[in-house]
């Protein structure tokens, strides 16, 4: 039944569980860290994190110059008046400002290619930067592939390529994006000021997360409208600046680190107001005073009340794009940026990996409410040092695929422990049921303690007294002092028609036994003998001509059989060691070999010995009879009954001479305990004994008879130790005694073992551990090799065995 039950799952599975839920984790980190889906679930932890940690201090050198929504143009193109941002322009050169920058939205962009009358629309407005010098003018690129192909740039954007690079010989180190096409203002325009890119990328998360400092195109890479105005701020050129692909730019002796795709994370100072603010129109009619923007960089674009102006941030959900360029800016002059390198990356995994080792460990608490416990407090680690992170150093770690993780494995966790109890619950439930088969009775004299030694050597005197002969089942238990050995009974099985002569023997004038009684056979038979239950009149002794080759009783006197009541009433004595077990259940009916014998003592006399509880130690002798049961099956009912009537007696028998008793008698097997009601330090032993002779007479009898291997009996005899436990039921008058435990259940299933394939007798390593205590020699473990572990069906732990081949003495 076990065989069917899965097993319960052990806490070193569990423990490969969660480590194997985390190895597929970083697979699936290092491969989709980049999907949109896992993008917009980072940038949204991203923005509590700034949320968080609210607005930090801006560079006060750089300002903004902002046109409200009443203030902008209506012309096609641009925001404002060409006339309007041209004094506003000449207006910062007056005050002396350090860098001018240009909201892209200020000028009219055209596509390549533009008329004659496009190119010269900015004339007024090329002069008016060419005078202030100072003037950084935007350029769109679009991620787009054109449709006609690539036109090229014009000479000014040409001019601000990068030169100098470095990249390392690795697949994890990617090119930066490559653009489709571009739009710019005039010619003129362009060539007046300082070219820099405005990349717009569609972005998956809320708020907008990354500036492009590098962009390709045509096989060169540019910057961007931060980097030229960071770069113009501090004079410097663009040959001091190298790109490290994969990593970020080295601008002089500064580094700004970037992702693998050379993507710069914006790190946020805070919402809209947070650098400071001057409407446009007080710039224009002249009310600010004359050093207000000294030596500043200044930014000028639309306020976010304008129409298209603004966009979400994690702050607020409306900043203005000049906003934005002051922040990325603030992050290229502080080197403040949030870092997302490839450093970042393997942190990440190496974070992955700390969780599956510790949810591994956590795999060892045995309550479900240790692992939740377990779990909340590693996610609290997790988020308090992943937000630390992001305050002390800027590190922009993820924690999408941590707090996954985190989260499966306390879930798994929970879910294999209430599976695994469930499972043990089966199990046990199981294997409760499967010892509950050897919970047969058997007489109390069995376990009771011994009686009046005086009444038992009179007793013992009066059965071997010459004037009448002794009971069989005295001869059985108590075998002659010159009997050396248990030599087996001959198992010969002569031919249907030497039985048929014996059966009609005309001088067989007596009335025949039962079908299930062996013909009797004359005095000088060395068979072993058999007793005739008590409820069946014993048959006559017949008349026979010549020996009988299969095991008979010797004749005895006629007795008158004992009324049941009395049988009942005058239990036998303790001492006697009856084994009316070994000869009366081979002849019973199936029912009467289950019934209950009643207790005929008191529970007092139980508790004299053992561990206490109605526990004691015992050695479990188990054999299984279904190879003989299947050879018999191609004999004649006579011949089949006689054969099983032997091995049985062979059994109890051997099993007495040793200090055993049989305690079951089922179909298919016999089981032997030593060691009640008193335990002696040689139980182990006298079982072993038992085992050893048992196989030798059965393997020389299969030899003798020269069975073939496939019709040769298949037999296997299992030995184990351990504690059992007696069970007295009913009233005091009339209680049932029986045993059970699991030390009967795993004997039982020595024989499935792989070890105990083809084996003679296999002992457990219990037994032999107990054997070498008392018999120091070693003799009884001649022929037995030790043998690995092995699994037990319905046994949640691996048991040791030793193992004996066929024997023959």
């Amino acid at each position: 039944m076990t065989k069917s039950l899965p097993s319960p799952i052990t806490r070193m599975s569990q423990a490969m569980i969660v480590l194997g839920i985390c190895a597929a984790l970083i697979v699936a980190f290092v491969n989709l860290r980049d999907k949109p889906i896992i993008q917009f679930i980072e940038g949204q932890f991203l923005d509590w994190r700034f949320v968080l940690r609210g607005p930090i201090a801006a560079d006060a050198n750089i300002e903004l110059v902002l046109i409200e929504g009443s203030q902008a143009s209506s012309d096609e193109g641009s925001a404002i008046s060409p006339g309007d941002l041209i004094t506003g322009i000449e207006t910062l050169a007056a005050q002396k400002a350090r860098t001018i920058v240009l909201d892209p939205r200020l000028l009219k962009m055209t596509a390549p290619n533009a008329t004659g009358e496009e190119a010269a629309a900015g004339n007024e407005l090329a002069q008016a930067m060419t005078a202030a010098g100072n003037v950084v003018v935007p350029y769109v690129f679009s991620m787009t592939p054109s449709a006609g192909g690539r036109t090229a740039l014009p000479v000014p954007v040409q001019r601000t390529a990068y030169s100098v690079f470095r990249t390392r010989d690795t697949t994890s180190v990617k090119r930066p994006p490559e653009a489709g096409g571009y739009i710019a203002p005039a010619a003129g325009v362009l060539a007046a000021g300082l070219p820099g890119h405005i990349t717009y990328t569609h972005q998956y998360a809320k708020s907008r997360q990354f500036a492009y400092p590098v962009i390709g195109y045509g096989g060169s890479y540019f910057p961007s409208l931060a980097i030229e105005a960071f770069r113009q701020s501090v004079g410097m050129n663009t040959a001091d600046i190298e790109v490290n692909f994969g990593e970020g730019l080295s601008i002089g002796s500064l580094y700004l680190p970037t992702d693998n795709r050379m993507r710069l994370a914006v790190n946020y100072h805070g919402p809209g107001g947070t650098y400071k603010q001057t409407s446009f129109a007080d710039l224009i009619g002249g009310t600010l005073p004359a050093d207000t923007f000294n030596d500043k960089l200044v930014l000028v674009g639309l306020a976010p009340s304008a129409a298209g102006g603004a966009f979400v941030t994690p702050y607020d959900p409306a900043m203005s794009e000049v906003e934005f360029l002051a922040n990325v800016i603030d992050n290229v002059t502080r080197l403040n940026p949030l870092i997302r390198s490839q450093q970042i990356i393997v942190l990440d995994i190496l974070l992955l990996a700390l969780i599956g080792l510790y949810f591994a460990l956590a795999a060892a608490a045995k309550k479900n409410w240790a692992v939740w416990v377990l779990g909340a407090l590693a996610t609290a680690v997790v988020l308090a040092g992943n937000m630390q992170a992001f305050l002390l150093f800027n590190l922009w770690m993820g924690l999408t695929f941590p707090l996954l993780a985190m989260v499966l494995c306390t879930v798994v966790l929970v879910m294999t422990k209430r599976l695994s109890a469930r499972r043990r619950v089966a199990l046990e439930a199981a294997l409760l049921a499967e010892e509950t088969q050897f919970d047969a009775p058997w007489t109390f004299d069995r376990v009771a303690k011994t009686g009046n030694k005086a009444e038992d050597k009179e007793y013992s005197r009066d059965a071997e007294s010459p004037d009448e002969p002794a009971p069989e089942d005295e001869r059985v238990t108590e075998p002659q002092a010159d009997d050396k050995s248990v030599a087996m009974p001959r198992f010969e099985v002569p031919s249907e028609k030497a039985s048929l002569t014996a059966e009609e023997n005309p001088e067989n004038t007596e009335p025949q036994a039962p079908v299930l009684e062996s013909p009797a056979a004359p005095e000088s038979a060395k068979a072993p003998d058999r007793v005739t239950p008590e409820k069946v009149k014993p048959a006559s002794k017949p008349a026979t001509s010549g020996p009988s080759p299969l095991p008979v009783p010797p004749p005895k006197a006629e007795k008158a059989p004992e009324p049941e009541e009395k049988a009942e009433e005058t239990p036998p004595t303790p001492a006697q060691k009856s084994k009316k077990p070994a000869s009366l259940i081979p002849v019973m009916e199936s029912s009467a070999r289950r019934e209950k014998t009643p207790f005929a003592g008191s529970p007092e006399d139980l508790s004299g010995g053992g561990r206490g509880n109605g526990q004691f130690d015992v050695a479990v002798l188990y054999i299984n009879m279904g190879g003989f049961r299947k050879m018999a099956r191609g004999l004649s009912p006579m011949r089949a009954s006689e054969f099983i009537h032997a091995v049985y007696q062979l059994i109890g028998k051997t099993v007495a001479k040793h200090d055993g008793f049989l305690e079951q008698f089922g179909e298919e097997n016999v089981m032997a305990l030593y060691g009640l009601p008193e335990g002696s330090p040689k139980d182990a032993e006298n079982c072993l004994r038992t085992a050893r002779e048992l196989s030798a007479a059965l393997s020389e009898w299969a030899v003798k008879e020269g069975f073939s291997a496939d019709k040769a009996v298949d037999f296997c005899i299992c030995a184990d130790y351990g504690p059992v436990r007696i069970h007295a039921k009913g009233e005091s008058a009339e209680q049932e005694v029986s045993v059970s435990g699991y030390t009967i259940g795993l004997a039982s299933r020595l024989e499935k073992a792989a070890a105990a394939k083809g084996a003679g007798v296999v002992a457990s390593a219990k037994l032999m551990s107990k054997v070498g205590e008392s018999e120091a020699e070693g003799e009884l473990k001649e022929g037995f090799k030790e043998q690995p572990l092995q699994d037990i069906p319905g046994s949640a732990e691996q048991v040791g065995l030793w193992r004996a081949e066929h024997q023959t003495s």
